[in-house]
């Protein structure tokens, strides 16, 4: 059984792999909508479950609103004071959240709201406002009484929550808004930064904004902000990854990338021929007839045989008057004359062989021309 080499085994193998990879990477680019979910929170979704409402609502009181989208999470680039991250659907990667944490000590202010506390639940954690568990534990909804002068202006004196959780304050975070001690909303700090955690999505989306104060309650957690950025990267508003991205970005591609170029130069430095020897050609050489043979044919399949016959033309003509003592540009009836007056019979066969290279000839008449040709002007080497 014949062995398989092991190169080729290794190049299928990173084929197959990168093969996987494109088709991995291929789907389809982000939209502005995010995914089809009943409460996206979108910004771009129209739908009941969006904030497009909410977008509009802080436009038309002024308000500039920046969507925070990209190849990467990087709210600090976007020029806003104010992010409200609202119910998202895509994980949130460690690179995220150590970028929300310099936000928040650049002095910026966070609103985190969320149905479920799936998704957030790490980053509610981190801020020392998460969702509350175990017994305790319980759905929030219905309207809830606002107490608080945070929710001042504009002036908040209630919300409505259709759907909602009840969130768990540590000690170095305080409870805003709550319900049969329950809080809903709690507010935390880093460094010079502050961070609104808010059980529900109910006062952000379309289908209950316009309930109670939801809508002033959202513009007051918005402050006096003039650029209001809302996170839309964790709603799919990036581009998909290609294939050259996973091969730059990720600790894989690049591997890929390092084993490609080890096997180039291991195959470049030492010759390594990637298939059977190939032997050398064993046939002899050629011979000089071959070539004259070769150039007779291509003359011959070209057509201009009267190169041939001129030539032979002019070797009878010169040779004739060599031998009669004449100048070889003589007129060649006057060399025929000098040949007849010492042999008849030779003048003849020179005039009859003139006349038969004055015309076209076939290449096995040409070749007995040639014949007569070198038996009349050599008789010496014909006999």
């Amino acid at each position: 059984m014949r062995r398989i080499d092991p190169l080729a085994m290794a190049a299928v193998g990173l084929f197959a792999l990168l093969a996987a990879l494109a088709v991995a990477t291929g789907g389809t680019g982000a939209t502005g909508s995010g995914p089809t979910l009943r409460r996206s929170a979108s910004i771009y979704d129209d739908s009941p479950g969006g904030a497009s409402v909410l977008r509009r609502y802080f436009e038309a009181v002024g308000r500039t609103v920046v969507a925070v989208r990209g190849e990467r999470f990087a709210p600090t680039d976007a020029g806003v004071t104010t992010l409200f991250l609202l119910g998202t659907t895509d994980p949130i990667e460690p690179a995220d959240l150590a970028a929300l944490h310099d936000f928040l000590r650049a002095g910026g202010t966070l609103v985190i709201a969320t149905d479920l506390g799936l998704n957030e639940r790490r980053l509610l954690d981190d801020f020392g406002v998460p969702v509350r568990s175990g017994i305790s534990a319980g759905a929030v909804s219905g309207p809830i009484a606002v107490h608080t002068a945070a929710f001042a202006a504009p002036p908040v004196r209630s919300i409505e929550v259709d759907l909602g959780v009840a969130l768990a304050p540590r000690e170095d975070a305080t409870t805003l808004v709550s319900v049969a001690g329950s809080p809903v909303v709690a507010l935390g700090s880093e460094g010079r930064g502050r961070v609104f955690a808010v059980g529900s999505l109910a006062p952000f989306v379309n289908s209950t904004i316009g309930l109670a104060d939801n809508g002033r309650f959202a513009l007051a957690l918005a402050g006096a902000a003039a650029r209001v950025g809302f996170d839309e990267y964790h709603h799919g508003a990036r581009p998909a990854p290609d294939l050259s991205a996973i091969l730059t970005q990720t600790w894989l591609g690049r591997a890929l990338v390092a084993a490609f170029a080890l096997a180039f130069a291991y195959l470049a430095l030492t010759g390594r021929r990637l298939g059977p020897p190939v032997p050398l050609d064993p046939r002899p050489p050629r011979s000089s007839l071959e070539y004259v043979r070769g150039l007779a044919g291509l003359a011959r399949r070209s057509g201009h045989g009267e190169i041939a016959r001129r030539r032979l033309r002019d070797d009878l003509r010169r040779g004739l008057a060599w031998q009669s003592g004449l100048d070889p540009r003589t007129d060649f009836e006057r060399v025929a004359d000098s040949v007849a007056a010492a042999s008849p019979e030779r003048a003849a066969e020179a005039r009859r062989l003139d006349a038969a290279l004055a015309g076209r000839l076939r290449g096995d008449a040409l070749v007995r021309v040639a014949n007569d040709v070198a038996r009349l002007i050599h008789p010496e080497e014909a006999t």
